[in-house]
């Protein structure tokens, strides 16, 4: 089986899917940001306040290229897909699904989370970065679910629906 890519904006559900996705298909399961944390031994926010959001982005893409190329549900950072060579890298090696949340969704279960350094800002900057990255996500993406509204089973079971008639 090719790896199947979780893209989608911070809050869209990419860890939980992944998780619950990889035990469905009996398969590995990879997150991108774990994987950075676990390298570098410290939290993302960290990464962003000690040594800057590029850093992180930099950290990122090592860590795409290093999951094996089958067999693996990734679910990546928000913001992986700003560097064409990542979403190369997804394309050649996978599917990419896209994990379609609204703000209002995301602004809700994100509201008491501190640990994300760029949705921590006024709404306005966090709906500008929301907006500015529906476009990047729909372009790439060869899947893509709505998820407001619909139980963590149920986009699994969609997810794994459009994969097994892939």
């Amino acid at each position: 089986m090719k790896n199947i890519y979780l893209i989608g904006f911070m809050g869209s559900g990419k860890s939980s899917v992944g998780r619950c996705l990889s035990v469905t298909l009996n398969c590995n399961y990879v997150d991108t940001d774990a994987a950075v944390e676990a390298k570098y031994n410290k939290t993302i926010a960290t990464i962003f306040s000690e040594e800057g959001e590029s850093a992180f982005r930099s950290y990122e893409s090592v860590e795409l290229r290093e999951i094996p190329y089958n067999n693996c549900v990734v679910s990546t950072g928000g913001g992986i897909i700003k560097n064409h060579n990542n979403v190369e890298q997804m394309k050649d090696t996978g599917i990419i699904v896209y994990l379609a949340t609204s703000f209002e969704k995301i602004d809700n279960r994100l509201k008491t989370d501190l640990s994300r350094p760029l949705w921590n800002q006024n709404k306005q900057k966090q709906k500008q970065l929301f907006e500015e990255r529906l476009d990047l996500y729909r372009s790439c993406a060869d899947i893509t679910v709505l998820t407001d509204d619909k139980s963590l089973d149920d986009i699994v079971a969609e997810v794994r629906s459009y994969i097994v008639s892939e």
